[in-house]
């Protein structure tokens, strides 16, 4: 980023305050809109820029968060302060004096609030951070320009115009103006019926921008915008005379947002998609992401207060170690073993050597007293929370009848003392992409921030912790057809294991990767080591992990 030395930025900017920004006149009637950039990515406001007095007047938050800087308010002296490399700008509403470091500047025209916004002038606002700027005539557009290189990639924020209260339409705009190394772009899906439709129009949108994609975010339930229709029918045995060794639940269709990662399939291919029409009729569908995907499965109305919650998430852990809390219930038990617990092999990433994981976290595993531990947790502190169970969207039960649940949707609305990531493996508690589960009740009315879960209820089959497989013959035995139960480790994890997911996630953890990105490689990698055993039938269960798997809230800026 280009940088002014202090005497040339305040001289810049002191001149800026005093002169008009130029012939600024929107066209009467006031049907133009003022719009402004940022290194060639557009800006998002949630009230328009104004002319006032002669001068191009900003909403001052839009601006200072898009150069990257931090903003606070002080209510009682009705202050407003931006801090940002070292520049710390300050101003008061209604008042024409203001501080850049600790240099006085006097504007001509005060900083004024309108519609709960406060605005101020654009070369102000801007240069006080050492950027140029410039004004468009043609395009009525600021233009700003740090130094930096315009983005290449392009980052789609999509939501349902026609399901959003004004409130939510604002916050998505000002999160989307935080992603600093993309050009955003704001996609309205209200036309759209299907994901197909959606999928179409925003591969139209991405051929016409040209450049790479970094990623989606979608806003609303599955009704508002749509998923991606799935049907359960797999082929996982060769058959036989009583039955066909096809899997084909004929009465449920599913949702998955996998197919919105890539733009290398045909949408005709895209509805009621199973596993048995790429497999076994080798419908041209490709199943590896190529740039993450997350979904914020809350409606008109919720989705404010949740990116409210999500930045408050951020400050709450930031410069602290988050532990990582696990409650599991297993129920897959095979001679004594308990194939399906995934703490078991967290325990197992961070006591051996060949994962070596968790070596800078704490990890802390409750098998017992799961929803008294579960309260105490969330009392002592911030933690990503990993639960492992049988059950699906009411919760995760300690019993297979699934009714003895030891966290539901009532007791996610209850954890209020601190806010939590969460893991939810063994059930599929995300499924049908709606408002009735314990997804929805924990991000609209609890603490709970960007779960990972599945909408799926066939996923977690084939998981397992040790495998029967042959062992050198004991010291003492004879015969060399000695089988034992063998530990998973990092090779055996290839063996299409759903746990390959788990181990791929914690890596990208361990090595500094942010949550979603570390979700997204795990499932990139997941998806070809699925492609890879293509040929055998039970990797069949691994394409509809895949399609199964979704990150849910919000994506991380930087």
């Amino acid at each position: 980023m280009k940088k002014f030395q202090w005497t040339s930025a305040f001289l810049i900017l002191l001149i800026a305050t005093l002169l008009p920004f130029g012939s600024l006149t929107v066209a009467s009637g006031g049907s133009t809109e003022i719009t402004a950039t940022i290194d060639s990515r557009p800006i998002y406001f949630d009230v328009a820029p104004q002319k006032i007095d002669g001068r191009v007047m900003v909403p001052l938050r839009a601006i200072f968060e898009s150069l990257g800087a931090e903003v606070g308010w002080q209510d009682v002296t009705q202050t407003i302060t931006g801090n940002k490399d070292g520049f710390v700008v300050t101003l008061r509403l209604n008042d024409t004096k203001a501080e850049v470091s600790g240099k006085s500047v006097l504007l001509d025209v005060a900083a004024t609030k309108i519609k709960g916004r406060t605005f101020v002038p654009a070369r102000f606002v801007a240069e006080g951070f050492g950027a140029d700027v410039k004004w468009d005539e043609s395009r009525k557009q600021v233009i700003i320009t740090t130094g930096a290189a315009a983005p290449e990639s392009r980052y789609y924020f999509v939501y349902n115009s026609q399901k959003v209260a004004a409130q939510d339409l604002a916050s998505i705009k000002l999160f989307a103006n935080k992603f600093r190394q993309t050009h955003n772009v704001l996609l309205d899906a209200a036309q759209f019926k299907t994901a197909p439709q959606l999928y179409d129009a925003l591969k139209s949108e991405q051929k016409k921008l040209g450049g790479k994609v970094a990623g989606i975010q979608i806003f609303g339930l599955a009704s508002d915008v749509p998923s991606f229709s799935y049907i359960h029918k797999m082929k996982l045995t060769e058959g036989n005379f009583e039955w066909n060794g096809v899997e084909h639940n004929k009465v449920e269709k599913y949702v998955s947002d996998l197919f919105f990662s890539t733009f290398k399939n045909d949408s005709k291919h895209l509805t009621d998609v199973n596993v048995y029409g790429i497999v076994q009729e080798n419908l041209p569908i490709s199943i590896i992401p190529e740039w993450p995907v997350s979904r914020l499965p809350l409606t008109k109305g919720e989705i404010s207060n949740y990116i409210g919650n999500y930045e408050a998430y951020r400050k709450q852990i930031d410069d602290k170690t988050v532990p990582s809390v696990v409650l599991t219930a297993p129920y897959e038990i095979q001679d004594g073993i308990a194939q399906d617990d995934i703490a078991l092999l967290m325990k197992r990433m961070k006591e051996e050597n060949e994962f070596g994981f968790f070596n800078n976290t704490n990890l802390r595993i409750y098998y017992k007293d799961l929803a008294a531990n579960l309260a105490k947790e969330n009392k002592s502190g911030v933690m990503d929370l990993v639960v492992g169970g049988d059950g699906g969207t009411e919760g995760a039960a300690l019993k297979k009848s699934g009714k003895d649940y030891f966290i539901d949707r009532n007791s996610v609305t209850i954890l209020s003392s601190n806010y939590y990531t969460a893991f939810f493996w063994g059930m599929a508690s995300a499924k049908g992409l709606d408002a009735n589960s314990i997804i929805h009740d924990g991000m609209a009315k609890g603490k709970m921030i960007n779960p990972i879960a599945y909408t799926i209820p066939t996923y977690n089959r084939d998981a397992m912790n040790y495998l029967w497989l042959r062992v050198p013959t004991p010291e003492g035995e004879t015969g060399d057809d000695w089988n034992d139960y063998v530990a998973v480790g990092k090779e055996l994890l290839k063996k299409d294991n759903p746990f390959f997911f788990v181990y791929k996630y914690y890596e990208g953890i361990e090595n500094g990767k942010n949550r979603l990105q570390s979700f997204h490689e795990a499932q990139v990698a997941y998806a070809k080591l699925t492609e890879s055993n293509k040929q055998n039938l039970r990797a069949a269960m691994g394409y509809e992990n895949i399609v199964s798997l979704h990150y849910l809230g919000l994506a991380d800026y930087k």
